[in-house]
């Protein structure tokens, strides 16, 4: 865990020295709030929530769903030996959660969009529905889910972290309306870099 910190300030050093570069002559920003969707690992997926003061801006993503089947595989076919009963794992429906904060900088502004860099975090907390199941073979070699047998039922708790920086660029399409589309630089909880996997989100600005 230190060394996760240790790597997320430096991540962090190193997006507000690149912040100091201006690439293009920018006028004078003002405050905006926008509020959107936006989806990518750094940032989280969800609703989120946009706001820049001058330069420097803040954005906050909250979001949640629910995948995967009810259903439990009624026949399966492998190679178990000479069992006449297995017991099989399976996994159900799973809930996902997931929150995001990320500081952004503004390198340049004009109006076609603004470009900037970004730093920060995320966190994804998956709650999934596993299945203890019991399966009967018959005399073609097939396995039978046993109806008279219930399944038992418990849960997995799974929880995911990112960090990262990268570069991101804000179309203004009109009428207010914003696309984000971002390239960062992720590191997960164990330590491992997952590079250039974009993020984007559409935002409906408030000035």
């Amino acid at each position: 865990m230190k060394k996760l910190l240790m790597m997320f300030t430096l991540l962090t050093l190193a997006s507000l020295a690149l912040a100091q570069v201006s690439l293009y002559a920018t006028e004078e920003l003002n405050q905006f709030k926008g509020l959107g969707v936006h989806f990518g690992t750094v940032s989280a997926s969800g609703f989120s929530y946009r706001f820049f003061s001058h330069d420097q801006g803040l954005q906050l993503t909250l979001g949640g769903i629910t995948l995967g089947s009810k259903n439990i595989n009624d026949t399966v076919y492998d190679d178990y030996g000479t069992q006449n009963t297995i017991t099989l794992t399976e996994e159900g429906r799973r809930t996902n959660f997931n929150l995001g904060l990320n500081y952004l900088y503004t390198l340049a502004n004009n109006r076609t969009g603004r470009f900037y860099v970004f730093a920060g975090g995320s966190y994804l907390y998956s709650r999934v529905n596993m299945y203890d199941v019991e399966y009967s073979r018959n005399t073609n070699g097939y396995y039978y889910y046993r109806t008279n047998t219930p399944e038992r039922e418990w849960h997995k708790n799974r929880n995911y972290y990112y960090l990262g920086t990268g570069l991101g660029f804000d179309f203004n399409l009109g009428q207010n309306f914003h696309w984000a589309l971002e390239l960062p630089l992720t590191m997960n909880q164990d330590q491992e870099f997952m590079m250039y996997i974009p993020q984007t989100g559409l935002y409906y600005y408030f000035k």
